[in-house]
């Protein structure tokens, strides 16, 4: 049974009383046909189990009991780990304020306050905020003060300088493992080909009110900016899309002035492509076919419609395999050692070079076509898609020089055979600190 279009409709935040009746109708159906737990197993793997639950509660719309607890259970995992992990935030926000440093927070962490009424809607991986580049330095001490650990460079004590090819800081983690914190002067990196002014971000600020600490958030424009940015070209299923459709519904956008903010950062592509994709869950945007869409976008725009009409799921094309990669890159530069560099070295080019079959469907917008001929097709096209999935992040000219500063990196660290220089998994051992802990929060980034 197509389960896309219950869920999309489910997943707005409001219901017509048209569409709750369509809703119930849909529900009876399944507990007839006994599908209500793959209907389950359907929002478990799409994550959005834990909105669903809300929807169909705040309506007051019953599910089997055995399959209300399923939805429950995962509602409740997931609220509690987003209380945990705002709860931390709320100490080193605290301390910002002390200090009379300003900060914005972003994405889902704002959302579920202002748009769902519910922290539980989604898991989330990290507490991200926006932040002045000239606070950067402040902000690590206060993180470092209150026993946070640096997930990367700077565990041996030095302090990150904000960078010229790059929109966020260093990651931290907090001592209970229970919020990891991104600290972030942009919303993209600044070697892509987008041009985000920094100061009219903070200027088109809102007052926020995070459990009684005045904090800052995006402007509705630049909110729904960041989603279309932030938005991945294969990570974008019904969790990330809702975020998009649901601010515009909750919160008035001026759309003309979201227009001009596009023209101004060179997103229009990329609006286009992301409102689109949205679009396919519930109709909300109206895309100007003038925003031009060329290039790869483009060719994977059309592609995702094209398996969605064939398939009805779109999502038949999601993948994370940006953070896949990405996940190679950190550990590589975790160890300084050879061997355990060629290894992570290895892995991100058999990522590349020979990936699986069921990867090159996907990146090739075809996971229901599985002939032979479309296997092969597929993979012969992969890596390219996967630098332009890379690229889409970085821009080119800096995923070349990525590859490059990987390889040299590579044969430089045969010195630290002959030069002693601890690792990071060195330096956690020596605070009294698992490594396995880190790595396990690490591998469950989604």
């Amino acid at each position: 049974m197509q389960f896309f279009k219950l869920a999309t409709d489910i997943s707005t935040s409001h219901w017509s009383e048209q569409t709750k009746q369509s809703i119930l109708v849909e529900l009876i159906n399944l507990f007839k046909k006994g599908l209500d737990k793959d209907f389950f197993e359907y929002c478990l793997k799409w994550k959005i189990a834990p909105w669903v639950y809300i929807q169909l509660k705040r309506n007051e719309l019953p599910l089997p009991v055995e399959t209300q607890q399923k939805f429950e259970d995962e509602y409740q995992k997931v609220k509690q780990q987003n209380e945990a992990r705002n709860k931390t935030a709320r100490v080193f926000l605290k301390r910002f304020q002390e200090e009379g440093i300003d900060v914005a927070v972003l994405k889902g962490n704002y959302l579920a306050h202002a748009v769902y009424k519910d922290v539980g809607y989604k898991r989330m991986n990290d507490f991200d905020i926006l932040i002045r580049k000239e606070d950067w330095d402040k902000i690590q001490d206060i993180y470092l003060e209150l026993g946070f650990l640096p997930l990367g460079n700077g565990w041996s004590g030095e302090k990150e300088k904000p960078a010229s090819y790059s929109h966020v800081g260093m990651s931290y983690i907090s001592p209970d493992f229970s919020c990891i914190v991104g600290s972030q002067w942009g919303l993209k990196s600044p070697t892509t080909t987008y041009t985000i002014n920094a100061e009219d971000l903070w200027k088109n600020t809102i007052n926020f009110d995070f459990y009684g600490l005045a904090v800052k958030a995006l402007s509705p424009e630049y909110n729904l900016l960041h989603l279309v940015l932030h938005l991945g070209v294969y990570k974008c299923g019904i969790r990330d899309c809702m975020d998009l459709y649901n601010l515009a519904s909750n919160i008035p956008v001026n759309y003309d002035k979201y227009a001009t903010i596009c023209k101004k950062v060179k997103c229009e592509p990329k609006s286009n492509f992301a409102l689109t994709i949205s679009n396919l869950c519930t109709a909300q945007f109206s895309v100007q076919k003038e925003q031009a869409i060329s290039g790869f976008l483009k060719s994977r725009l059309e592609k995702r419609l094209a398996i969605h009409q064939r398939t009805g799921d779109y999502q038949d094309s999601y993948n994370d395999y940006f953070q896949d990669i990405e996940k190679q890159v950190i550990y590589f530069n975790l160890f300084p050692k050879f061997h355990k560099r060629l290894h992570y070295y290895l892995r991100v080019l058999k990522l590349i070079y020979f990936s699986k079959s069921t990867t090159n469907l996907k990146l090739n917008d075809a996971s229901d076509q599985k002939s032979i001929w479309k296997k092969f097709t597929s993979w012969i096209k992969a890596p390219y898609y996967i630098f332009s999935l890379i690229a889409q992040e970085i821009g080119w000219k800096f995923t070349f020089l990525l590859f490059i500063k990987l390889f040299f990196d590579l044969i430089l660290s045969l010195k630290n055979y002959f030069i002693k220089k601890d690792s990071y998994f060195d330096y956690l051992r020596k605070k009294g600190i698992d490594p396995r802990k880190i790595e396990a929060v690490v591998q469950n980034i989604q």
